[in-house]
This record gives C-alpha cells, sequence and structure tokens, in this order.
C-alpha cells in the first residue's frame, strides 16, 4: 500500500482536481482500492464525492487526543463508500479550519492518527491519497506524518514557484518525523503553450526536482466539478482527461 499527500501551500493549484482524478484513473485504469481522505477545510472532495461529515470526519478524528476510545477504531468507522467503484472516502470538515499547529503541541489534536490509520487498514486498500490544505497546520502535518510520497501540483506562475523552497523546508523538516517521506514529483496543472509557461517547467526541472508531466488547461475540469464526476466519466478525451492518465500511468511506475 502506498500513501500519497497532495501538497501545496498555496491555493487554486488544483489539489483536489488532482486528487479526485487520481482515484478514479487508479480504482478503474488499474483495478486498485483506493481511500481518500479529505484533509482540506473546504471539504471540495467530501462534497464531489457526496459523503456525509456528520458520521464522522476528520476534524473529529485529530480533536480525539485523549478520548477513551481507540481513534483508529473511530476512524474506520469514519470511512464512507463513494459511488465510484473501488473509492472510499474519509470525509472532512470545516472545522479543519481552526485546527491549527499549536493544538499538535498543547496535545489536543492527535498528529499521529493517520499514520496509525494507514497501519490498520493497509491490506484493504492499494492507495491512500490525501487531499491536504493551502495551509501548514494539524491536517497538513498529520498527512505528512502517515505519507510515503508527496506530489505537488503546481501552478506555473511567478509566485508559486517562489513558493516552492518554503514548501520543499517544510517538507524536510516533516523528514525528522517521518524518515520515509519523498518528494514524488512536482505536478504542473493549468499547462497551456506560452513561453513563460515552458521557461517555469524548465526552471522546476534545473531545480533537480522530479517533475511529471503537466496537465492542460481545459474548461471540461470546471464541467466536471458541476457534474461531480470525474474526468474519466465526464471527458475522458479531453486534454486534461488523457493527460491525468499519463501522469497516473508515471506516479504508479516510480512507486511500483
Amino acid at each position: 500500500m502506498r500513501t500519497t499527500a497532495i501538497l501545496n501551500l498555496k491555493g487554486g493549484v488544483a489539489k483536489t482536481t488532482t486528487a479526485v482524478n487520481m482515484a478514479a484513473i487508479l480504482a478503474r485504469d488499474y483495478q486498485s482500492r483506493v481511500l481518500l481522505i479529505d484533509a482540506d477545510s473546504q471539504c471540495n472532495t467530501t462534497e464531489f464525492f457526496g459523503a456525509d461529515p456528520t458520521d464522522g470526519n476528520l476534524a473529529g478524528l485529530l480533536r480525539h487526543a485523549k478520548g477513551n476510545t481507540d481513534p483508529v477504531i473511530l476512524a474506520t468507522d469514519c470511512i464512507q463508500h463513494t459511488r465510484f467503484p473501488n473509492v472510499d472516502i474519509l470525509p472532512g470538515d470545516e472545522s479543519l479550519m481552526d485546527m491549527d499547529l499549536s493544538q499538535v503541541k498543547l496535545g489536543t489534536a492527535n498528529a499521529n492518527i493517520l499514520r496509525a490509520l494507514t497501519e490498520v487498514v493497509a491490506g484493504l486498500y492499494d492507495y491512500i491519497l490525501i487531499d491536504c490544505p493551502p495551509a501548514f497546520n494539524a491536517a497538513s502535518a498529520a498527512a505528512l506524518i502517515a505519507a510515503d510520497d508527496v506530489i505537488i501540483p503546481i501552478k506555473l506562475d511567478a509566485f508559486s514557484l517562489r513558493g516552492m523552497g518554503n514548501l520543499m523546508r517544510q517538507i524536510k523538516n516533516m523528514r525528522q518525523i517521518n524518515p520515509k517521506l519523498r518528494l514524488a514529483g512536482c505536478l504542473p496543472t493549468m499547462w497551456y503553450r506560452n513561453p513563460q509557461i515552458t521557461d517555469a517547467e524548465a526552471q522546476l526541472r534545473q531545480a533537480g526536482l522530479p517533475v511529471f508531466h503537466h496537465i492542460r488547461r481545459s474548461d471540461k475540469v470546471d464541467d466536471m466539478t458541476f457534474r461531480q464526476d470525474p474526468l474519466l466519466v465526464t471527458s475522458p478525451n479531453s486534454g486534461a482527461g488523457v493527460d491525468y492518465r499519463r501522469f497516473v500511468a508515471e506516479y504508479v511506475k516510480g512507486v511500483r
């Protein structure tokens, strides 16, 4: 089983789009069992798959640092099936926005809950994908403690490129707690043919970072969010649909 955190401290870079399409492709094209964990307080992944956070969610598990019930048992009870075959989800909740790192230090947030969960469900899933928030808080810390890999979706603009240094420092610091953590690669998203965009993509590669094949910009991605089905269903032959399948093939090849 492989656990992957989909992370960027900048919003609007297609983290959730990447998470839901990656899960669907792994489940359908690779016949894999996938668990999605929604660690973002915006809860877009939860909404996309129609999950109900009132039946249990990640925020409640993080807060359950000193309860009487085994938090891992609670975590497994919170997992829900989705309408997409072989994709399950641990929902998020908007109260995740209130869970900063100070709660981990105070012991009121259990940052080890996801690592404990991955150990328990290792025989049930082939992949766990964690849709992380655009912030370094208790949920993203829990994700990086649990993860084997990090995928960084990145929109190729100057702000995102400047933010990469800080993000890489955070990942490096987390290796002190989770030595197995590695960068699987950066994933350029919303790509289009433009000299500045191609130059920015080249800069990533020249910096020595692993870089996946880019995902082309497509209005079919917006259409996907309204229809609440992945590109495999709504527009498999669109540029983004083809590119996401190519990206997942690269990812699978890299982790096997």
